[in-house]
């Protein structure tokens, strides 16, 4: 179970927020002695700024950090008078295996399970065993090996975590299985909009509020030279919350976020002296106090996991701004874990976008009436990680895969967003404004180069009214090189192909509407798209086709793109797949250059009929396996689906199972289904005859 680090410096929380600064390793020299004041300063409202960053100086970040965490303090004070300003709101790679799919072809990402072509790890736990009789969860790694005959079979069993609300996801790199555990970061909204909570897909709406997780998060490094005697070797904890990962060029990236704690404050008054007495408190405190640690947990020693010479704040910031949390990001070297290097930015974060060369952070902000995204750049192509460029775009990212919304090609960055706008009284509703953006970078800048809709492409994405008003949401987003598709929905799913050939002047240059929406969408080549979704009835058109409702798989053909065209389409009937909020659940096989298989997680609920003749509702999940056709002659065929069956087990002693959990491997012609803590095996061609649970 992971306990909180108690270090010689003030961990409990009095505040919380979200701030962005950046850090390295440093003595504190700079840092000023404390001064004597006889009155608190009137310090800014703490906000969010979109000016480019500066690599601040020791004084200077103490500063800043130190006036957020006391403007905190101030705002929780009876009759305060203060507001809050900002809530704060691929093909696969040539091989015979398939590996998690992921945005972009050169950077990994996390995931539940992970497989070389021989060993097969599955992130567990025991609350999905069958026959669990553990009254705490547990969580474990297995450690499955294939044999030449493609079975697999387990050699190892890795105790890992007892903490019941904290997720496992894995990276492995030759040699090196890393293991990060941690409590999931959400938005909550105040609004009557559904949350959405996931680990990177969260909802965004016009005032979000971000949750970054827990307190703290545990990296492990396993040896698995020798699987079957596989032991972490290395074991880090580090004080903050996730907001996400990735692995680039065998470095691992950690982006995170750290609440200063201070809980030195005087709260028995909120007299002036008493006020006074708690800023000189603050003032005082030494600012390597105030900033997270990362422990070793073989030896028990701590060290600052960041330091104020390599911290980054705003441009503009003054001697009366300040913000109450750091964003950090940390490199480390998969080959040598001991090797790190991590900077710090002091505002706000919910999400990053990581290309081969660059990764981006991103936050929206709710400001002079409208959302704020601020994004960040840093170049991670150098030996050190180094600040580029910030910029601001209107609108928010959508309740879900909100990275999918970016894409850097040639050095320019597309990004596309939503706007919500104030409530129309004659249509009844509020409208939307989407809009698709290109971001070059101009010094430390990222610049408009161009937008759509403009005064020379003023059509809107998305269907519109009588009213000429957008009223349908975007459900999907993908870039593919100099191409941007987009779905939006509201009984229909227009798909939208917009040519990015000529950057300066993006167009929508064709659209296609059929029933449903794609909610998921996944460059074939560069004729093809599949999209994956929902068939559903448009009941506002008495004169529609009837349809299936169900999940839906499309096979688009893009190869005009001023008129896409369905090829062909599979619906499963009163099902759906949770490939439409998590695309890790999707797995992709390019079997030969002609033809691309993959795999997709499908749910429904069914009803029995018991001896008694009464219905019961049981839940179904099986595992949909495609081949696609990418010849002249492009289609989409579905083979059958390999399916949860647990013969023999009492329904007493069967796991429930989140969807959401679904995985797959494809090697070769073999066929791994993991459902919870369990495979189920079968040969490609035939997967609805499986064995297992294994």
């Amino acid at each position: 179970m992971l306990e909180p680090t108690v270090k010689n410096k003030h961990i409990l929380s009095v505040l919380t927020l979200t701030i962005l600064t950046g850090c390295g390793g440093s003595s504190h020299d700079d840092e000023k002695p404390p001064v004597e004041v006889e009155k608190v300063p009137e310090l800014n409202a703490i906000s969010v700024s979109s000016s480019p960053l500066i690599k601040a100086s020791e004084s200077q970040f103490s500063q800043n950090l130190k006036n957020g965490i006391f403007k905190r303090y101030q705002e929780q004070l009876p009759n305060s008078g203060q507001t809050e300003q900002d809530a704060v709101a691929s093909p696969s790679l040539p091989k015979d295996f398939s590996q998690t799919n992921q945005q972009e072809q050169t950077v990994d990402e996390a995931d539940r399970i992970k497989y070389n072509g021989e060993l097969l790890f599955i992130a567990a736990h025991s609350a999905n065993d069958i026959d669990n009789d553990s009254s705490q969860g547990e969580h474990y790694i297995r450690v499955m090996q294939r044999d030449v005959e493609g079975e697999l079979n387990q050699i190892q069993t890795l105790p890992y975590s007892d903490s019941p609300w904290s997720d496992q996801q894995l990276y492995l790199h030759d040699n090196t299985l890393a293991i990060v555990d941690y409590s999931p970061s959400y938005f909550t909204s105040g609004t009557s909009e559904p949350a959405v909570i996931a680990t990177s897909d969260v909802v965004n709406t016009s005032e979000p509020y971000f949750y970054y997780g827990g307190a703290e998060f545990e990296l492990s490094f396993v040896d698995i030279s020798q699987p079957g005697q596989a032991a972490i070797k290395h074991q880090f904890k580090i004080e903050g919350g996730l907001i996400d990962s990735r692995v680039i060029d065998n470095k691992l990236y950690l982006i995170s976020n750290y609440h200063p704690h201070f809980n030195d404050f005087d709260t028995s008054n909120t007299d002036e002296d008493t006020v006074l007495e708690n800023y000189k408190k603050l003032t005082a405190e030494q600012v390597a106090a105030l900033t997270p640690n990362i422990t070793d947990t073989e030896n028990n020693t701590s060290a600052e996991l960041v330091t104020p010479d390599n911290c980054y704040i705003s441009s503009d910031t003054t001697d009366l701004d300040g913000f109450d949390s750091l964003i950090t990001i940390t490199k480390i070297d998969l080959t040598n874990p001991e090797q790190r290097e991590s900077l710090c930015i002091n505002t706000s974060v919910h999400g990053i976008y990581a290309s081969e060369n660059s990764l981006y952070t991103h936050g929206t902000f709710y400001r002079d009436g409208v959302d704020k995204t601020i994004i960040h750049k840093f170049n991670l192509s150098g030996e050190t990680m180094n600040y580029a460029a910030t910029g601001e775009i209107e609108g928010h990212l959508g309740w879900g895969q909100r990275n999918l919304r970016f894409s850097e090609f040639e050095g320019d960055l597309r990004a596309v967003t939503t706007t919500n706008l104030p409530f129309n009284q004659q249509a009844g509703f509020s409208p939307l404004k989407h809009q698709l953006f290109v971001l070059e970078q101009q010094d430390n800048k990222l610049v408009s180069i161009a937008s759509l809709p403009n005064d020379t492409q003023p059509q809107p994405i998305g269907k519109t009214n009588a009213q000429g008003l957008v009223d349908e949401d975007i459900y999907a987003v993908r870039f593919a090189q100099d191409r941007a598709f987009i779905v939006t929905f509201r009984q229909v799913d227009p798909l939208y192909v917009i040519d990015l050939s000529d950057k300066t002047k993006p167009i929508i240059a064709g659209e296609l509407e059929i029933p449903g929406y794609s909610a998921y969408l996944h460059p074939v080549n560069e004729h093809l798209l599949l999209g994956i979704g929902q068939n559903i009835q448009n009941w506002q058109d008495p004169s529609a086709q009837e349809v299936e409702n169900g999940a839906k798989v499309t096979l688009f053909d893009i190869s005009d793109i001023s008129s896409p065209q369905v090829i062909n389409e599979k619906v499963f009937a009163n099902a759906y797949t949770p490939a439409e909020w998590d695309y890790k659940s999707l797995s992709f096989l390019n079997f030969d250059e002609n033809l691309l298989r993959f795999t997709m997680p499908v749910e429904k609920w069914q009803s029995e009929t018991n001896d008694d003749s009464l219905y019961q509702w049981r839940r179904g999940s099986e595992l949909a396996a495609f081949e696609i056709n990418t010849s002249d002659s492009s289609a989409l065929n579905y083979l059958g689906s390999s399916k949860v069956n647990y013969e023999n087990i009492s329904a007493d002693t069967q796991p429930y199972v989140w969807g959401g959990l679904d995985r797959a491997v494809i090697h070769s012609d073999d066929l791994y289904y993991i459902h919870g803590n369990y495979i189920w095996h079968s040969l490609w061609q035939t997967p609805s005859d499986n064995q297992g649970p294994l």
